[in-house]
């Protein structure tokens, strides 16, 4: 597998860097480490040239910069991490890693976040926000404080509208880490919805030819509270969600829910965009 990880070279991107590393020495992957550099000046005459060399000291610089980062990578992970590195110009800094995640058709791009402020903060942050609006790539948004553990608890939180469809595009990576799925769905707790995990999860492993699968189903008028015990309960590594819906969402992310989850400071956000 491939991971595509921007970086700035601030402690937080590095967090999202040791991630995205420890990741990819699990998966016996491939890094590639990106760093935009930008400008924005006048482009006439004597100007457009001065602007010129001041670029090309950014870029030289930023290679600089780049190749101490790969060296403190493999101190800290291992030497013999497969990592390549990448110094464009460009903005914005989405299409850019957008453009450079389809030139080498990687399969994820990890970026950091701050996570001390909840979930919203995590998706509504900008850079990160911006890439999971507009990748078409799954993207994996690293909480300042997280580090990388065994990954052996993957939650998806779904509507279950379209399970199935959904971890068609995420079981591959479920099955490479060796994890245990936990398909979690939050009900209304006076709802009369009945709902048969027994005859889901029975489905599920044979329809993806995979025993460890677990599916929960759990009742509370507070979905992020909910997800947040689960997630506790189970040890979670990650969470996994779906972007495309959107209702699903709206509820999850409320404006009139303010409590803090506290996994949100350390647990990344796995996200698919349909």
């Amino acid at each position: 597998m491939k991971i595509l990880v921007p970086t700035d070279f601030s402690k937080l991107s590095k967090v999202a860097v040791l991630y995205a590393a420890s990741l990819c020495k699990k998966l016996k992957g491939e890094m590639i480490l990106v760093h935009a550099v930008y400008f924005d000046a006048p482009s006439k005459g004597q100007i457009e040239v001065k602007m010129r060399k001041i670029i090309d000291t950014m870029i030289e610089n930023a290679n600089q910069d780049i190749d101490a980062l790969i060296k403190e990578i493999r101190e800290q992970v291992g030497a013999k991490l497969n990592i390549s590195s990448q110094v464009v110009e460009g903005y914005t800094v989405e299409d850019v890693i957008e453009s450079i995640a389809k030139k080498y058709k990687v399969d994820f791009i990890v970026v950091g976040t701050k996570g001390a402020s909840g979930m919203k903060k995590v998706l509504m942050g900008s850079n990160a926000t911006a890439v999971i609006s507009n990748s078409t790539i799954p993207v994996i948004t690293v909480p300042e404080f997280a580090r990388f553990n065994e990954m052996k608890n993957i939650v998806y939180a779904s509507d279950m509208q379209s399970a199935k469809k959904e971890l068609n595009s995420m079981i591959n990576f479920v099955k490479s880490l060796n994890a245990t799925l936990h398909v979690l769905h939050i009900l209304p707790t006076e709802t009369n919805k009945k709902f048969d995990s027994e005859k889901l999860k029975t489905e599920l492993m044979e329809q993806f030819n995979y025993q460890k699968i677990i599916v929960a189903i759990r009742k509370s008028e507070d979905i992020k509270e909910a997800i947040e015990e689960y997630m506790a309960d189970s040890r979670a590594d990650i969470i996994a969600m779906f972007t495309h819906k959107l209702t699903f969402f709206e509820r999850l992310f409320d404006k009139s829910v303010t409590r803090t989850m506290a996994f949100h400071t350390w647990v990344p956000l796995l996200s698919f965009r349909k």
